[in-house]
């Protein structure tokens, strides 16, 4: 509330300031310094002011004043307030920083106590805290031996007090009994002799027995010990030469084991080379080329030569050139046989769908192997079998078996449909030659369902095929074709492949039978066999069968890896044994070992039993030679070993108490840490608050600084608005007492003009009006007026001053016009024109602190 008066205040002020400014405007208004411009009369008089106007203007004036007292206060009272205000912010500020710096102690001492309980929470093993409760106990012996160290110290003080007591009483009573009688000092002397063996300790013969038997023990104690030792000496050569066998033993089975498993390695790697070497045996088998030939003979060569170059196919039956070629056709035929495979007997083909591509090239290989062989004799190109005459056969079966053509029944080719597959495989062709084909009637069987058919039955309808072809005691131009006479001098493309068709009562055969026809497809690498080569894949395809003489080898390196194999396992079985061996002296060594520790840990306990009785002897010495010590000891050594004794046993109840601290300190290190990292929490959220606490006191405190010099300069401003008016009241006020004295001059004038009737002179006089202003007046009677720069000065009628008058009045008027002059040269609102700025700018400062005043109102509530 009071930062919202002191804001209200100076808003307020603003209208105050603009008073100001207003009365000092109509200060300046009211002066008056115009240039001399009278009208001169015949007489000459008093100038003053016009009354009405003067006490308009003074009371104005002074309305000025007591407003302007009223705002100088009023801001005043405001800076005050804001300073107050300001003086209890920075105070507060001061407590906010004592605030903080005591939050960043607190802090402080908080992080270094949870660096020291995490310290300890970090030693609070279980180890530690075992041993810090082992420790407690163990203090408290020694704390208990102490207290028996103090208990017999103070016994013993005890004792030789009473000793001297009673030696003083001995001999207080032997001086007395000394004065009465011989007797009675000869008792006295005997009780004397008594006291004295008691103070120099009766017991000492005792003390030195025990002494002696104490020494006597631990002598023997260390001759135990001695004997202990050379127990351990060779008990730890027993174990060291044990410990070096089972090292030993241990390298031997490590040895044997690395033995074994290089020989398992061995044998694996066997083991693997003869399955890696069965399989390609196995797989050769599977692709093992036939040993099948298809020997034409030198006479059979010769003969179909001559018969060419005899035109024989011209030629009847009877002539000798067609019967050579017959005869030399029976004796072939009696000399083929065809060789069935065991592997091609395991390859099912029970219809169509088996005839893969696949398949018809293992079937067009085996028939190419046949057909170069029989050109190798010859002397004819070769055939080669790529992937686009493999599908060219296939075509043309398919073609075949779909027109259902039976060539035992048709007795020719299958025109239409070798052309229909010669157009698919971009193959020229004649609407009624055959330019492609050799085939023959390969099988027929009664089985119309499945076929039942292997690989091996499929070659062997090959090797028939090509057997009825070369030696058919009919006709040589299908011998001529298998040979290559249409090869034009080039190595030819070839496939072979089969159709399937049903025919009824075929060759005499009765009822329906499945007729295999065999299509031998030999294409010429000649561009007039070619329309679209792209559509034919001249891709040879690889022979994968396998020789005999390969499967041979193969076999033989099988049998190579059998015999390896077996060696390795005879090596394995040895390595077996030798490990067993090994692992056997190890496991005695270990034993070995085993028993020489346990005697070294025998010898051991006996040697720690051995230093125990030392100890124990040794103590036994130390206590005996203490308890002679104590016997021959003074009175003062005894009270020293009292005190030494209370002394060791304060330290051993102090380490009591510290270890049990310690040990809380660990049992409770969770608790406590937990407990020191919350105080770490709440200090640091305690340090936060105050530090915003101090950024918030700190902003006040500079903000109400700020305001309270903001509202101080608005009461300077008043001040200065408070002199200027009273100084223009001043100046209005002596002008007042110039027309008074002016009056009163005036009047005396009159009255000595009555009283002397003299006549006005034309004397001319100067005066000086509130502004400055020199006024010509002549004495004369009646009321003149002046006009100076606009203002009219009423000049009232005077008779002629005496010396003394005017000398009066010329002083007042200098009087008067100095104090014009320096109100008019010293107050800043009196003259417009050099301080218009100054009063502008205080303006604005009053009612920017208003603004401020206002805002900081507003921002604070």
């Amino acid at each position: 509330m009071k930062k919202s008066r002191i804001a209200l205040m100076s808003t307020a002020l603003v209208a105050a300031g603009a008073t100001a400014i207003g009365t000092a405007t109509t200060a300046q208004a009211d002066t008056t310094n115009p240039t001399t411009n009278n009208t001169t009369t015949g007489q000459t008089q008093t100038a003053k002011t016009s009354q009405s106007e003067l006490d308009a203007n003074i009371k104005d004036a002074q309305t000025a004043v007591n407003d302007a007292k009223d705002k100088t206060g009023q801001a005043q009272t405001a800076a005050d307030a804001a300073k107050g205000v300001a003086v209890q912010s920075k105070s507060q500020a001061s407590t906010a920083q004592a605030t903080t710096t005591k939050a960043q102690t607190d802090l402080s001492t908080a992080k270094t106590a949870e660096a020291e309980a995490q310290q300890v929470a970090d030693s609070a093993t279980d180890d530690a805290i075992n041993q810090a409760q082992d420790a407690v106990p163990n203090q408290q012996n020694q704390n208990q031996q102490l207290t028996q160290t103090v208990d017999t110290a103070k016994t013993d003080v005890d004792k030789a007090g009473d000793s001297v007591n009673s030696a003083q009483t001995v001999v207080d009573q032997t001086n007395t009994d000394a004065t009465q009688a011989n007797q009675t000092v000869a008792n006295a002397q005997a009780q004397v002799d008594h006291a004295q063996d008691v103070v120099d300790g009766k017991d000492s013969a005792t003390a030195q027995q025990n002494l002696a038997t104490a020494q006597q023990d631990l002598s023997q104690a260390q001759a135990n010990v001695k004997q202990a030792n050379d127990a351990i000496k060779q008990a730890g050569q027993a174990v060291s030469d044990a410990q070096t066998k089972v090292t030993s033993a241990q390298t031997s089975v490590d040895q044997a084991n690395q033995a074994q498993s290089a020989a398992q390695q061995n044998i694996n790697t066997a083991t693997q080379a003869q399955a890696a070497a069965q399989k390609a045996l196995d797989d050769a088998s599977q692709h093992q080329g036939s040993t099948q030939t298809f020997t034409l003979g030198t006479e059979y060569v010769n003969a179909l030569k001559a018969y060419n170059d005899a035109e024989g196919y011209n030629l009847n039956s009877s002539d000798p050139v067609v019967q050579r070629l017959i005869k030399a056709s029976d004796a072939m035929s009696q000399m083929l046989k065809f060789q069935s495979n065991a592997a091609d007997k395991n390859i099912k083909i029970n219809g169509r769908q088996d005839l893969t591509p696949e398949v018809l090239s293992q079937l067009s290989t085996y028939a190419a192997q046949l057909i170069n062989s029989m050109r190798g004799e010859f002397g004819a190109p070769h055939v080669i079998v790529t992937n686009g005459s493999v599908k060219f056969a296939g075509d043309i079966a398919d073609e075949v078996t779909a027109d259902q053509w039976i060539l035992a029944v048709e007795n020719a080719h299958d025109v239409p449909a070798i052309n229909r597959a010669a157009a698919k495989n971009g193959l020229f062709s004649k609407a009624t030659a055959n330019m492609y084909e050799d085939a023959a009637l390969a099988k027929a069987t009664s089985n119309l369902g499945e076929w039942h058919l292997t690989l091996d039955d499929f070659k062997q309808m090959i090797f028939t095929s090509l057997q009825s072809f070369m030696a058919n005691d009919e006709e040589w131009s299908h011998a001529n074709s298998i040979l290559g006479a249409a090869a034009h001098g080039k190595d030819q493309y070839f496939g072979v492949s089969f159709s399937d068709s049903i025919g009824e009562n075929v060759l005499g055969a009765p009822g329906k039978t499945l007729n295999f026809d065999s299509h031998f497809a030999f294409v010429p690498q000649d561009s007039s066999y070619w329309v679209d080569e792209s559509k034919f894949d001249k891709t040879a395809i690889k022979n994968e069968t396998v020789s005999a003489n390969e499967i041979k080898q193969l076999e033989s390196d099988l049998a190579t890896k059998k015999a390896a194999t077996n060696a390795a396992k005879t090596i394995l079985a040895t390595s077996k044994a030798n490990t067993t061996k090994a692992q056997n002296a190890l496991t005695a060594a270990i034993t070995t070992l085993a028993t020489a520790k346990q005697q070294q840990a025998n010898a051991q306990t006996a040697l720690t039993n051995a230093q125990a009785a030392v100890k124990t002897a040794t103590a036994a010495v130390a206590a005996a030679q203490k308890a002679v010590d104590e016997t021959s000891a003074s009175d003062a050594t005894k009270q020293q070993a009292l005190s030494d004794a209370k002394a060791a046993l304060k330290a051993g109840q102090q380490a009591l108490a510290n270890k049990k601290v310690y040990l809380d300190s660990l049992t409770h290190a969770d608790t406590n840490l937990a407990a020191a990292k919350q105080a770490v929490v709440d200090a640091q959220a305690a340090y936060d608050q105050a530090v915003q606490a101090l950024k918030v006191a700190q902003t006040t405190a500079d903000s109400d600084e700020v305001t309270y010099q903001q509202l101080q300069q608005v009461a300077d401003v008043a001040k200065q608005v408070l002199v200027a008016a009273q100084a223009k009241l001043d100046q209005l006020l002596q002008t007042k007492a110039l027309n008074d004295a002016i009056d009163r001059t005036n009047q005396e004038t009159s009255q000595s003009k009555s009283a002397q009737g003299e006549s006005m002179t034309n004397t001319e006089h100067d005066m000086t009006n509130g502004g400055g202003t020199t006024l010509n007046t002549k004495y004369a009677l009646g009321t003149e007026h002046a006009t100076t720069g606009g203002d009219t000065v009423t000049l009232k009628a005077h008779r002629a001053l005496s010396a003394e008058q005017a000398t009066t009045l010329q002083q007042r008027k200098a009087a008067m016009a100095a104090a014009t002059t320096k109100s008019t040269s010293t107050l800043p609102q009196t003259n417009e024109k050099a301080n218009r700025t100054v009063s502008v700018l205080g303006l604005m400062v009053i009612g920017l602190v208003g603004l401020l005043g206002v805002t900081k109102r507003r921002k604070r509530i």
